[in-house]
């Protein structure tokens, strides 16, 4: 269909579409209208069955009132109400509100402005049901027999009384007392009951009908609403339909592949894609015209390739094949890259001469004139040679573009590319292997490492919980934790190297107090700065913000790093550090007085394995250290740089980003020494481990806080023991022959009985894709070893829900005599170590108090000193 008709087609559609849209509007106009004729109609009614009630009322106020006063106005003002109420007076315009109450005083004078119209004549226009007329007809007859007791008690007190014909003949004296009886006595109550009952009847069957009316005007209401939205969603509809697949799908989709198409044409580029002639309208049209203009634009070309001079001077080989695929021109180029003669191919075919294995039987005329890229093709030379190839093909049509002619091939040969590319993914391979064997070999060598340290430091920590040591033993036992510390940071280091050659190194920001972070800086190397007799400062320019976020881990790394390295090289005047801030930059600067470096050393500190080199200033370490320094500093969006002169000294300064915070809840951590559990409960777990000193470690560690163990070797051990007993939880190795940990894991995991019971996965592979394995296998959390006893305490204390018990605190242990307390006191307010300890050992005090205060002097914990003391002396 054409374009123009099937725009007429949906103007006709959108045009009903809307003219029904209008219809409904209308419809549902006149349910709006009929919903406010119902709530009127049931106001109109209620006003007029009021206006009966109020009436019935009036008049037993106006005859009450006479009786009791004898006031004519009363009775005027009576009777005038039984006339407005039968049409014989004319009806006030605003009857329907308060009205007789305000003509109760002498000389008052009711305004009656309206029409002359009966109660119930005004009830039958308001449409009222016959059964409702009727029930409103009874209470108004029952009104006017009520009159007739008002009007025997109003002549009662003027002496006028009936006769024996019903008439108002005979006069006496007033009879009061009859007048009240008749306005208060039972006669009239029930009269006036009579009058209700009607009238309540009335109300219910009125309140049904006009709510019934309401309701089906509302119902109407909605359904109208329902059709107008389905109406408007049908125009929508309707819309989009017309947008996207007139508009959109045969107009502009269309005219853009013909645009791109005209553009390729017009860059002598014959390979193009046209919309497809699907509906044969004025796009078509025009597609057409696009085609017969490439026709002849192939036209052209092909007589410009067929130009033998053109073709010699090609740098590739050409050919074109006619439609049977056969030979019609081979320029001198593909003659010798293919050993034949431009004679010895024309007229053979493609398919039995160069291209023998390139066509299957039965191949498409299309494959079998390559006009169907593949991404690998080859040729056969003359000699039976094959060789890769890289080629374009360019259809060959008849002047109206409907018979394929044939085609023009352009080819290359591509064997040293080729050669060079095998070449590149032979080293990219060698590459790759040599990464993976270096990985093996990292993650064999942290494992085969870390395994025996995980027993040396593990026992080494239980050995100093012992308190029936020597104090030589336990100086002993301490220099073997520190060095085994040592060897693990040496390890710790290459690691980290890895993961930062391998990019797996990830900044992960925090929120920290940046001035409680330096301050434990400026102990940690304060003391030890003292210790070689070096002056170590560290001052914080007023721009430092105190609340920062970065990652508080790195920076820490960072600044130990350099800091340490000053600490080695130093042996003689002062360490300080600079810090200031600008913007969202920390800059920090670290000068010392030590051996200083020459231009050489400055040019390779920062690569890794490097060291300076004089023997005299050799010191153990990897050499990695300021080159993971630096990367980090750059993984932090910063720089380093150095200045450093021989036996001068050197000054380091570096940057990072950071982000200043507000305000930051400073959580205090209390380090004490957990003793036992405090909950009563019996735990039991499982130890699974192939090493026995390993296994043996957690027992004796898991046992002094009075938790049962049962250990097993291997995955299967592990398996067996689950059968054979109930744990509350299960430290599990990766590492185990027969069945391992985390296949192991996956098993337990999967059974119903043992799912939910928590297994913590203990390994000394410790590389991002090692601790994915654990968590993939289901694992509750991994341990790196060598583990710490607090990351042991923090897991039961996480997945077993139990509390410990700390040791007492240092000032309910230290005993000291009040004189010596408050020395020690002044001392410690002053600062003075020596002084402290000199007091310590003149006064002979031994045992805990000592080592106690002497622990606190070497953490530069005065402060704490001074308040145990305090509270000695005091109490």
């Amino acid at each position: 269909m054409k374009l123009k008709q099937l725009f007429i087609l949906l103007l006709i559609i959108n045009s009903l579409a809307l003219i029904s849209v209008v219809f409904i509007l209308s419809e549902y106009q006149k349910a709006v209208n009929q919903l406010e004729d119902a709530y009127k109609m049931q106001h109109r009614s209620l006003i007029l069955a009021d206006e009966l009630r109020q009436s019935s009322d009036d008049l037993t106020r106006m005859a009450r009132s006479y009786v009791l006063t004898g006031n004519e106005m009363f009775k005027e003002q009576f009777l005038t109400v039984l006339d407005i109420r039968n049409g014989k007076k004319p009806r006030p315009k605003y009857y329907n509100r308060i009205f007789w109450d305000f003509y109760t005083l002498d000389g008052s004078n009711p305004k009656l402005d309206g029409a002359k119209i009966p109660l119930r004549t005004l009830m039958k226009q308001a449409g009222f049901q016959d059964e409702e007329l009727e029930l409103l007809y009874t209470s108004q007859q029952e009104s006017d027999d009520l009159t007739y007791l008002e009007t025997k008690a109003m002549n009662a007190i003027k002496g006028i009384f009936q006769d024996k014909d019903g008439n108002y003949t005979i006069k006496k004296e007033p009879d009061f007392k009859l007048a009240r009886q008749i306005m208060y006595g039972k006669q009239y109550h029930k009269a006036k009951i009579a009058i209700m009952k009607p009238l309540n009847e009335f109300y219910k069957a009125f309140e049904s009908r006009t709510q019934k009316r309401v309701n089906e005007s509302h119902q109407t209401v909605k359904n109208m609403e329902t059709y107008l939205s389905l109406s408007v969603l049908f125009l929508i509809v309707l819309f989009v339909f017309s947008f996207v697949f007139i508009i959109l799908h045969r107009i502009i989709h269309p005219i853009e592949i013909l645009n791109k198409g005209m553009l390729k044409l017009s860059k002598n580029n014959m390979d193009i894609d046209l919309p497809q002639k699907v509906f044969m309208d004025e796009v078509s049209e025009m597609i057409a015209a696009v085609e017969v203009f490439k026709d002849n634009a192939i036209q052209l070309m092909e007589s410009q390739k067929q130009n033998e001079r053109l073709l010699d001077l090609a740098g590739e080989g050409i050919f074109g094949l006619d439609a049977k695929g056969r030979f019609i021109f081979v320029n001198p180029t593909a003659s010798e890259i293919l050993g034949y003669k431009s004679k010895e191919l024309i007229g053979e075919y493609l398919n039995k001469t160069i291209g023998k294995h390139l066509f299957k039987k039965g191949a498409q005329q299309k494959e079998r004139l390559m006009l169907i890229q593949k991404e690998e093709q080859s040729f056969l030379s003359k000699t039976g040679q094959l060789f890769p190839i890289d080629y374009v093909s360019t259809p060959i049509y008849t002047s109206n573009s409907t018979v394929l002619e044939g085609s023009v091939v352009v080819f290359s040969d591509i064997t040293k590319r080729k050669e060079y590319e095998n070449q590149l993914k032979k080293a990219t391979l060698e590459a790759q292997n040599a990464n993976r064997t270096k990985s093996i070999f990292l993650t064999n060598m942290s494992h085969e490492l870390r395994t025996p340290l995980n027993a040396i430091l593990g026992f080494t920590n239980i050995l100093k919980k012992s308190k029936n040591i020597e104090k030589l033993e336990k100086q002993n036992i301490d220099t073997i934790y520190s060095s085994g510390q040592h060897l693990l940071s040496l390890i710790n280091e290459i690691l980290e190297f890895a993961k930062i050659e391998a990019g797996k190194i990830i900044i992960n920001s925090n929120d920290f107090n940046l001035f409680k972070f330096l301050d434990e800086i400026r102990l940690m190397f304060t003391s030890k700065c003292e210790a070689k007799g070096l002056e170590f400062s560290l001052n914080i320019h007023k721009s430092v913000p105190k609340y920062i976020r970065c990652d508080e881990k790195r920076l820490r790394q960072i600044l130990i790093n350099i800091l340490g390295n000053a600490l080695k090289f130093t042996q003689k005047g002062f360490i300080s550090t600079h810090i200031k801030a600008n913007k969202e930059r920390l800059y920090v600067e670290v000068c010392d007085t030590g051996i200083g470096m020459s231009k050489e050393s400055i040019e390779v500190i920062f690569k890794p394995f490097e060291q300076i080199e004089e023997k005299k200033h050799k010191h153990d370490g990897t050499g990695l250290g300021l080159a993971i320094t630096k990367e980090l500093i750059e993984k932090m969006k910063g720089e380093i740089k150095v200045q450093s002169k021989v036996n001068c000294g050197s000054t380091f300064n570096f940057n990072i980003e950071i982000q200043k915070i507000d305000s930051l809840e400073d959580e205090e951590k209390i380090e004490e020494t957990i003793v036992k559990i405090r909950n009563d409960k019996k735990l039991k777990v499982l130890v699974a481990d192939d090493i026995k000193a390993n296994r043996d470690l957690l027992t004796q560690l898991l046992s002094s806080y009075g938790i049962d163990t049962v250990q097993a070797s291997d995955g299967q051990e592990v398996l067996k023991c689950i059968k054979e007993s109930t744990f509350d939880l299960i430290f599990m190795d990766i590492l185990m022959p027969n069945l391992d940990g985390l296949e192991t894991t996956k098993i337990l995991k999967k059974q119903d009985s043992t799912k939910d019971i928590p297994i913590i996965v203990i390994s000394a592979n410790v590389f991002e894709e090692d601790k994915q394995k654990v968590l993939d296998s289901k694992a509750d959390s991994f341990l790196p070893k060598p583990f710490e006893e607090k990351d042991i305490l923090n897991s039961l204390k996480k997945f077993l829900d139990i509390e410990f018990e700390n040791e007492k605190t240092i000032e309910e242990t230290i005993v000291l005599e009040k004189d010596l307390a408050i020395k020690i006191d002044e001392f410690a307010i002053k600062l003075d170590a020596d002084a402290i300890l000199k007091t310590l050992e003149d006064n002979q005090i031994t045992g805990f108090t000592k080592d106690a205060i002497i622990t606190l002097v070497n953490q530069f914990k005065f402060n704490k000193i001074s308040e145990i003391c305090s509270s000695l002396y005091k109490s």
